[in-house]
């Protein structure tokens, strides 16, 4: 079956495609005058955490479980991973400057506002399209939505736009007033079951939100710092280490 991601994307999250292009490069940092990079990825044991510090834009950290994603964009308003043919784009939508919600809804309402502007510009792209109604929960991050899509025989959109590619959708929607934060994972398997698996799950339960954003690491930060010393650091009288928990432990659920 064929599978275009270029054109799996485009077809992806109507409301971020509108969005005015973040100032490039740094994020703005509270009571600092060392800006963190807008993102970085760290190797770990059973993947990679990834943290998003964009200018003007929620800061926050994920982890992905298996060491097989690859990273194919990092922008202000969104970000994608690949691992072979699945996709997975979290992508960040602004009610202030794409208006899908209004005043006096609650965050279940903005939910459904959101899922439904974001079809209105998706089915016209396929002739045969198919979307269940949500469901929604909320968790220590806030509300969410969890929805799904799915298109065959795609259509073409204008002169020069290739036809879109049979696929699957499956997101969660999160409402962080003014935005929408989406985790979309996309397959050209229309046949995938349309539950959340063990892997979704994983990546929404690492969620986590860093209300300062990152600083630059100042030259001599780590000098001294051994894995020795913190050790030492943590044991306690009888000599047995300590175990901490992990810095970016998950908050939902």
């Amino acid at each position: 079956m064929a599978f275009s991601i270029p054109v799996a994307m485009l077809v992806l999250g109507g409301c971020s495609a509108n969005q005015a292009p973040a100032p490039p490069g740094k994020a703005v940092v509270q009571d600092s005058d060392a800006p963190g990079p807008a993102y970085f990825t760290q190797i770990t044991e059973s993947g990679a955490r990834y943290s998003h510090n964009w200018v003007s834009r929620p800061c926050f950290s994920l982890e992905l479980p298996g060491h097989q994603w690859v990273l194919q964009a990092a922008t202000a308003d969104y970000v994608l991973w690949r691992d072979n043919e699945r996709v997975l784009k979290v992508y960040l939508a602004d009610n202030r400057s794409t208006e899908f919600a209004v005043s006096g809804m609650t965050p279940e309402d903005t939910l459904r506002a959101f899922i439904g502007y974001e079809l209105d510009y998706i089915k016209p792209r396929f002739t045969l399209h198919r979307s269940p109604a949500p469901l929604v929960n909320a968790d220590r991050n806030g509300v969410w939505a969890h929805w799904l899509w799915e298109g065959r025989e795609g259509r073409r959109a204008g002169v020069g736009t290739s036809t879109p590619a049979d696929q699957k959708h499956r997101l969660a929607t999160l409402w962080l007033d003014p935005w929408a934060l989406s985790f979309d994972w996309a397959t050209p398997d229309v046949e995938a079951p349309d539950g959340e698996t063990a892997d979704m799950a994983a990546v929404l339960d690492s969620l986590v939100f860093h209300p300062k954003c990152f600083t630059s690491m100042r030259t001599g930060e780590t000098w001294g710092h051994t894995a020795a010393d913190a050790a030492r650091a943590t044991a306690p009288p009888g000599g047995e280490v300590e175990r901490k928990p992990e810095p970016h432990g998950p908050l939902r659920r």
